[in-house]
């Protein structure tokens, strides 16, 4: 008896050891900053793209395939799924919330713009979400209550396998939110409590992630001098794992600070990530990474006739999830914002070719919102423009054929002076013929010529703040000097809900200076 006891404890014992030394697979799929987009959507050049239907397809077959192999599947969103598609906005974001409940997400950190509508809007999107709101550095009410579900989530699988996910925001939420600003909501240094949280959590767990709303810098903090994943990577040993967000920057390899990964995506649905970690004896022994386009295309162009490739394979969309969001009604407000006495013209004719009243009062609405010396922005981003009288956010929206948001950030004379430069080498007639606020300036012969901001002439070593449109922001229309510059952020607040914002509290548009451009023959 004694001797059969024996055996069956070493049979026991081999059988632990074994279990222990087995390799195991955690298979991270994630998305960060969809802004809305639980449509599928175009963008110039690439129509029919994201949308959560292609994603819950994909992450189905990936979950299947992780499975089939004994492995484990951990769903992950770095927050800002909030304003964005307008669709979105008016059902108060809750479309993508069931789409992320009909995908199955495990987590998603509270980012800045889940707050734009206030905090009784983001506890019904708390309310409808089946996955966890995570941040342990928001508290509301002045600093009394946390403000998410939990600060973290542990979840340990069939397998054995324990893992950790701690949320991180950033601490802009307290300058450029409502909340924020009223003093409701405090953001802590999230650097402090990721020191204070993660060496309890690895002790307690395998693997430890961070979900992160921190943005990734060129440096350690952005310009205006809020730590990044950078910076949290070298100050916090012993996560694994950071998945970030806020920068929407596309990292198409991770990025390893010490014994930290670093992954995130463009962001706007446009990507699923996916991270693999090959675990065996609670360490991390190996990794995969893949970036998965989510039927993004490739514009062909021959004999005269366009067609778009899509760039991996074709994702057909999950039916479930298009009948979902078919049942939401999300129609614009045909409330009344306020009232235009005459008519303000966006003809391609009128705003591509000389200064333009409507362009005028965007571009000063775009200054004062991003708090800048300047504003600017191109003419090609005006659909049409408004007649006189009642203005509803259905007009305000239809001006608007693509979703730009504001982007400010600092630039000196001398790149200003290099943007004006190609404005007025392209010329009249351009979708990147510029329409102005807070400087003027005369256009003669492909020169930008005297230039002046505030009434000043221009100072080419002064550093001014500009607000522009995310489009040349990012180098459209040919403005690659814009794409280029790193003290830039977007604040990813839409012109048209600009707009709508000034108009509810306003109710009418201010008259707007003329004689910021003159073009010389």
């Amino acid at each position: 008896m004694v001797r059969s006891f024996i055996v069956s404890a070493i049979l026991l014992f081999a059988t632990l050891s074994f279990a222990q030394e087995k390799e195991t697979v955690l298979t991270v799929l994630f998305m960060n900053d969809i802004h809305g987009m639980a449509w599928q959507y175009d963008e110039p050049g690439n129509p029919g793209i994201g949308g959560l239907a292609a994603v819950k397809t994909l992450v189905d077959q990936i979950r299947a395939e992780v499975q089939g192999k004994g492995g484990e599947t951990l769903v992950l969103m770095g927050g800002d799924i909030a304003l964005g598609d307008p669709r979105s906005n008016v059902c108060k974001n809750l479309p993508v919330i069931k789409g992320m409940n009909l995908v199955g997400f495990d987590a998603s950190v509270v980012g800045n713009h889940d707050l734009f509508f206030g905090v009784d809007v983001f506890n019904e999107m708390k309310q409808e979400a089946k996955f966890d709101w995570i941040s342990a550095n928001i508290y509301k009410d002045g600093g009394a209550k946390p403000l998410a579900d939990r600060e973290y989530i542990e979840k340990k699988f069939d397998s054995g396998l324990k893992v950790a996910v701690l949320g991180l925001s950033t601490r802009e939420i307290e300058q450029i939110t409502a909340a924020g600003l009223a003093g409701n909501l405090v953001v802590t240094d999230p650097v402090q409590e990721a020191k204070t949280r993660v060496p309890q959590l690895k002790k307690n767990n395998d693997i430890v992630i961070a979900l992160t709303h921190l943005g990734y810098f060129d440096a350690d903090k952005s310009y205006d001098g809020f730590e990044g994943d950078n910076f949290l990577a070298k100050s916090v040993p012993g996560i694994d794992l950071i998945v970030g967000a806020h920068t929407h920057r596309q990292l198409n390899a991770p990025v390893k600070i010490g014994d930290t990964f670093i992954v995130q995506t463009e962001g706007m649905g446009k990507h699923l990530g996916r991270f693999d970690l090959f675990i065996k004896g609670g360490k991390v022994m190996k990794t995969n990474f893949k970036m998965y386009p989510l039927n993004l295309k490739k514009k062909i162009i021959a004999d005269n006739k366009v067609t778009y490739e899509f760039v991996d394979k074709e994702l057909k969309e999950n039916q479930a999830m298009l009948d979902m969001l078919a049942g939401f009604k999300c129609e614009f407000s045909e409330t009344l914002l306020g009232n235009i006495e005459t008519p303000l013209d966006g003809a391609r004719e009128v705003v591509r070719f000389k200064e333009a009243e409507l362009g005028n009062i965007i571009a000063d609405i775009m200054r004062e919102r991003g708090k800048a010396d300047i504003a600017f922005f191109n003419a090609g981003s005006i659909r049409q423009g408004l007649p006189a009288g009642k203005v509803t956010e259905r007009e305000l929206y239809s001006m608007f054929p693509f979703m730009d948001t504001i982007v400010t950030g600092k630039m000196k004379g001398s790149e200003l002076q290099e943007v004006l430069d190609y404005f007025a080498e392209k010329g009249e007639g351009a979708g990147g013929f510029l329409q102005i606020s807070g400087f003027s300036m005369k256009l003669y012969k492909g020169s930008a010529l005297d230039i002046k901001i505030g009434g000043k002439p221009l100072d080419k070593n002064k550093v001014y703040t500009f607000a522009i449109n995310s489009f040349i922001a990012n180098g459209g229309d040919g403005y690659a000097m814009l794409k280029d510059m790193k003290n830039k952020k977007d604040t990813f607040i839409s012109l048209p809900i600009t707009l709508v914002e000034y108009l509810k509290k306003n109710k009418k548009f201010p008259k707007p200076e003329m004689g910021r451009l003159s073009i010389m023959k």
